[in-house]
């Protein structure tokens, strides 16, 4: 059965909820929706379909949100303890709205969408069917488009536009797909790699004498698909270049080319990676912006900023309840934070501030926080600085370029730390250089997780780590009870989530899953004074050989 999609979903309001009764993927709209006639059509289900809505979120981490959890899967990230506000319930909201529900990823539990309790487990899905989703309508525009009418200059310059657009998205959401759901990308194993299953074609295709409706593909042609669709963007994006009413929240030519850039780091084909950022870098449109002119009281990452190329999407980190290092809260890691020169780097400041009551360290100025809706996502961000880091890399890697490699770390720390004075390296410790300042400059937006993966798989300069995670246990009277260790070994299977089971019991003969294994944990002794010092799992790693 091979059902043709017929649809203009931002025209029909009940698009959200037609998605019932199977898999995502394998979904298809309703039959009596609107049939695009014009482009305007397509660029309007663009904006109501398919890039992801920045939404106000009162308590921001989320395991039923496009790739909410992803800023606490990794090292920078632990969880704040100490007693609670004497008459307030700062700790049991924190711990019960934030922590608690979210504990099985940044547990990296078996089922992670399991509370801290076992009272129930939300399901897994939420990320896997929402991105399916907004694929299925890029893949019915890109084959619909082709037959409206584009005849004059303004038809013609929004047909090239949408396609941009469209092809820049999916690329993205397949790039995230195969980084959660699939082994980091390894040159010399992608075509034996599973990755994600490739849907591109506009109708249904189910077949009910199939006991497997869809495969997973390698990830060699997961990727082949994201470069072809992010060079088609570049080229389409190029042709008809970005309004610039709407830059920096739709597609440019910049944001594919810098997307474009990522995954061929991601792929180790260092050559394009630096071209593709040099040409980000040589964009009139957007600069690195320095911290030193930030006022006091604004936000780093905010629409105002000239490094954001594109942002879509809600911020998980931006309410002021969130991510404040406070009691039973999300917290940064002592490890991330001793990283940055106090005295001297601007982002030390803006970045973070010591809670007063646990003395655990929380997000602070570098992004826009309150209960507003955020202009700047922590996940679908993308902007300036990562070229200059991406350039670093790739050059880096390639011993007659790390001359350039050295200019683009020292442009950027320049523009960071004051009186910055640059030392030329090469190698390993070049290498070891850049990687710091990526870890530095992107910290909590998305990138820690996925690079820790790539890193694992770098042929010229493998680098592997454990990582322990403190999970500071709360209860109902607002006390600190006690500390749990969990710790993410080297080439851990936790590293790749597993395909959601909703898709997994869809077929009588299920897709190939990921291994996991069940986690154990580690109980920590309550020292003498749990409001303050350093948190456990934090700094120098614990002795967990008993």
């Amino acid at each position: 059965m091979k059902n043709k999609i017929l649809a203009v979903a931002a025209l029909c309001t009940a698009a959200a909820g037609m998605l019932t009764g199977c898999s995502d993927f394998l979904s298809e709209y309703s039959q009596d929706m609107i049939v695009a006639k014009k482009v305007e059509h397509f660029n309007e289900v663009l904006l109501g379909e398919v890039y992801l809505p920045s939404q106000i979120r009162e308590w921001g981490v989320s395991g039923t949100a496009v790739a909410g959890f992803l800023n606490i899967l990794d090292d920078d990230v632990n969880t704040g303890r100490g007693k609670g506000i004497v008459g307030s319930n700062q700790m049991s909201q924190a711990w019960g709205q934030t922590v608690a529900p979210t504990f099985g990823y940044y547990a990296w539990q078996l089922e992670i969408g399991q509370n801290f309790n076992g009272t129930y487990t939300a399901a897994d899905d939420a990320t896997w069917n929402d991105l399916y989703h907004r694929i299925n309508i890029i893949n019915v525009i890109l084959d619909e488009i082709v037959d409206l009418p584009h005849k004059t200059d303004e038809e013609e310059a929004l047909y090239w536009r949408v396609q941009g657009e469209a092809h820049f998205e999916r690329a993205w959401f397949y790039f995230l797909l195969s980084n959660l759901y699939g082994k980091p990308y390894a040159p010399n194993a992608a075509d034996t790699l599973l990755s994600v299953p490739l849907k591109l074609t506009p109708y249904v295709e189910h077949d009910k004498d199939k006991p497997t409706q869809f495969q997973r593909a390698s990830a060699r042609a997961v990727y082949a698909q994201i470069v072809d669709d992010l060079k088609k963007s570049v080229s389409y994006l190029t042709r008809s270049p970005q309004n610039e009413d709407y830059m920096g929240y739709r597609a440019s030519k910049e944001a594919a080319q810098l997307l474009l850039s990522r995954v061929y780091l991601y792929m180790q084909d260092w050559p394009n990676a630096a071209a593709l950022a040099d040409s980000v870098i040589a964009s009139h449109n957007f600069r690195l912006s320095g911290l030193s002119s930030l006022a006091v009281g604004s936000y780093f990452l905010s629409d105002e900023n000239p490094e954001i190329i594109h942002s879509q999407g809600s911020n998980y980190l931006a309410t002021r309840s969130v991510f404040d290092g406070g009691p039973g809260d999300y917290c940064v890691s002592r490890e991330l934070y001793d990283l940055y020169d106090a005295e001297n780097d601007k982002r030390f400041a803006v970045f973070f501030k010591v809670n007063s009551v646990t003395d655990s360290i929380g997000l602070s100025s570098k992004y826009e926080r309150g209960s507003i809706r955020s202009h700047v996502s922590d996940v679908f961000t993308l902007r300036m600085s990562e070229a200059y880091l991406n350039k670093a890399e790739a050059c880096a890697m390639i011993p007659e370029r790390v001359n350039e490699a050295n200019e683009a770390l020292a442009d950027l720390r320049r523009n960071r730390i004051t009186g910055y004075e640059h030392t030329v390296l090469s190698g390993r410790e070049l290498v070891d250089e850049v990687r710091l300042e990526r870890r530095k400059e992107l910290c909590f937006e998305g990138h820690r997780w996925f690079d820790l993966r790539r890193y694992s798989v770098c042929e010229t300069y493998p680098y592997k780590r454990r990582i322990v995670h403190a999970l500071n246990v709360c209860g109902d009277n607002i006390d600190y009870l006690y500390t749990r260790l969990y710790v993410l070994e080297e080439d851990d299977f936790a590293y790749v989530f597993r395909i959601p089971k909703s898709t997994i019991d869809f077929d009588d003969v299920p897709m190939v899953d990921n291994y996991r294994e069940a986690r154990e944990y580690i109980e920590v002794e309550e020292p003498e004074n749990p409001d303050e010092g350093e948190e456990p799992g934090e700094g120098e790693e614990p002795d967990l050989e008993e």
